[in-house]
């Protein structure tokens, strides 16, 4: 079967992540590393495959169009994210038109399975089905019968009626899996401006034992539970991705939490590993603000990491509790003084929103930021993604003041707060994201802090690209 998978473009002024940098969450971005290993599933199937990346190149409705009816595919996979919702639909009714009806069209993503009989009605008459949660092996399947027939985990309408197929066990060895088909982007195509670039992300695990009731990907995709793949595997991906693409500057790592507790043996087998094999690439990751090893944190310095994106979400004890943190201000602390001992830059998240978010509450966090030693922070609306848990509170008690998914970003296209409180509007709560910003950013102290620590050209251009995104935004 030819298959085509599409990312769809979010459109003129839509999620400019560059320039709004500092006030998004980027808790749901169309990175291709998912689509990626399940492209290579499916070649590995026998079955031939193309991508475009029009949210990664910026490519047009009519540019997408043309590619669609010159690849010729059978079926078309639509990667689908809850604010650009309309605009991937639409996407789907072009891809549908342009193959005269013969493709068969399927979306997978975040939003899809959490809303998936929402989805298909929308998109009847031109969204054949969706696939929820973990994908790869459902669409080989697809590919391998050409019919939905028991395939599990996914959904489709027949008769007028919502079918929802049982779910799909998730994959236990995600070793058996291939390497990401990155022969089907460039690295330059992705920008990110915390990142030295080119990078390419690798997913090392799939899920997070962490009970935050915002976060989106475990709860909606993969689970809360770590599965892991091998050190040896993932060592071996690195070689592969620097020879394939030689001029990399920085590998992210993109697990939901890299630096999870249970798994400092293994974190430590793959940092050691880097060193022994002389990978030699600037990394980073993703983390909690729990790590009080000092010996693994100059270990993970040593074998190259240079930044970790922290969620630390709030300074306040009783909003950390609300959202099932886990993790106390000290420990935050004592994390972050840890984090800069060893040399590691820390991009601290933090989020406005919680239930339970006063003006006070606010202005803890914002105190609390201000008082860490890390280099860069973002502040931001607290997102309650559908299928989450903070989604069903902020529904039940009628907190979400989008009433559309098309509401979930402003005119500008950033994706600001959606949810207001009895005291606390939206309003209040985007100027206070822009307070606590300034009040972090235009600290004397910070900025020579920042200029003292400049260490290479790539530092002198991060910091100068956050100046030009912070006056900007």
């Amino acid at each position: 079967m030819k298959l085509l998978f599409l990312n769809p473009s979010y459109g003129e002024g839509f999620c400019k992540t560059a320039r709004w940098f500092a006030k998004s969450r980027a808790r749901e971005q169309r990175h291709p590393d998912y689509l990626c290993v399940a492209l290579a599933v499916l070649e590995r199937g026998g079955h031939a495959c193309g991508f475009v990346d029009g949210a990664a190149r910026n490519i047009t409705r009519e540019e997408t169009a043309s590619a669609v009816k010159d690849f010729g595919p059978d079926a078309i996979v639509i990667n689908a994210t809850t604010p650009s919702i309309y605009s991937d639909l639409d996407y789907t009714r072009i891809c549908k038109e342009e193959t005269k009806g013969d493709a068969f069209t399927i979306m997978v993503g975040p939003h899809v399975s959490a809303e998936p009989e929402d989805t298909l009605k929308k998109g009847e008459g031109f969204l054949d089905a969706v696939a929820r949660r973990e994908y790869d092996y459902t669409l080989k399947e697809f590919a391998d019968a050409g019919n939905l027939k028991d395939l599990k985990g996914v959904s489709y309408i027949r008769g007028g009626q919502v079918t929802h197929n049982p779910d799909r066990p998730f994959i236990q060895d995600l070793d058996e899996l291939p390497f990401p088909a990155w022969h089907h982007i460039d690295p330059g195509d992705y920008y990110a401006p915390a990142k030295r670039n080119p990078f390419l992300t690798v997913i090392t695990g799939r899920g997070c034992e962490g009970r935050c009731s915002f976060c989106l990907m475990p709860q909606v995709m993969y689970g809360r539970s770590y599965r892991t793949r091998s050190p040896e595997n993932i060592l071996d991906e690195l070689e592969s991705d620097l020879r394939l693409f030689p001029s990399l500057k920085e590998i992210m790592f993109e697990d939901d939490t890299f630096t999870l507790k249970r798994y400092y043996r293994r974190l430590e087998e793959i940092c050691r590993g880097m060193i022994d094999k002389k990978i030699k690439v600037s990394w980073a990751c993703n983390a909690r603000p729990d790590m009080l090893d000092a010996s693994l944190l100059r270990l993970m310095r040593k074998s190259g990491c240079r930044m970790m994106c922290v969620g630390f979400e709030s300074g306040d004890e009783r909003i950390l509790a609300s959202i099932r943190k886990g993790i106390s201000t000290e420990t935050m602390r004592d994390f972050a003084r840890l984090s800069r001992q060893a040399g590691i830059s820390v991009h601290g998240c933090f989020v406005i929103g919680a239930p339970g978010e006063t003006k006070d509450s606010i202005k803890n966090t914002a105190r609390f930021a201000a008082s860490l030693p890390i280099d860069t922070l973002q502040f931001s609306g607290l997102c309650p993604y559908p299928g989450t848990e903070l989604y069903a509170w902020c529904r039940d008690n009628n907190y979400i003041v989008a009433k559309d998914w098309d509401e979930w970003v402003n005119p500008d296209g950033e994706q600001g707060t959606i949810v207001g409180f009895p005291g606390l509007s939206c309003e209040d709560m985007n100027r206070a994201i822009n307070r606590s910003l300034c009040s972090f950013y235009l600290r004397p102290g910070y900025i020579f802090s920042q200029l003292y620590r400049v260490r290479s050209i790539y530092d002198i251009k991060a910091r100068l690209k956050a100046v030009y995104n912070f006056i900007k935004s």
